[in-house]
């Protein structure tokens, strides 16, 4: 089951070399959500895909395109970049009704969304004490 959630996070993230370790903790947060239903329709339909050949096409055409199982996969989408998961299955406003729920600290800051825009997480700079003060090595002088 891990090898599907993967294999369906690469082609719904864009992303190739996820973590395996994290996967398996996103999917049992999941698996302990109210997504969980979907989630194992969404696994159960991404696995009778023929693999290879237009598979992006045919998780679209057959898993995203489908009005009851989009929630969940907007939810797979947010739980990678950001490691949020939602207490209910409402993804409409009003916002103040959405209930999120973050990560591990490790969760949460591996998200993808921090490489996506080349930032570090807020709270994990990955320098020592005052080293915004001075000139990042790469840039001009």
């Amino acid at each position: 089951m891990i090898d599907d959630f993967m294999a369906l996070s690469r082609v719904l993230t864009g992303v190739e070399d996820l973590d395996v370790n994290l996967g398996r903790q996103y999917r049992d947060r999941l698996a302990s959500s109210p997504f969980q239903p979907q989630l194992d329709e969404i696994l159960e339909r991404f696995h009778g895909l023929k693999k290879g050949e237009n598979l992006v096409a045919q998780v679209k055409a057959k898993i995203v395109e489908v009005d009851r199982l989009r929630p969940t996969v907007c939810q797979i989408i947010l739980l990678w970049y950001t490691s949020t998961v939602q207490d209910n299955l409402r993804m409409e406003p009003p916002a103040a009704s959405l209930n999120f729920r973050y990560g591990t600290p490790e969760e949460y800051f591996s998200g993808l969304a921090w490489k996506i825009i080349g930032a570090h997480p807020p709270g994990l700079s990955g320098g020592y004490f005052g080293h915004w003060r001075y000139r990042p090595d790469n840039e001009p002088k």
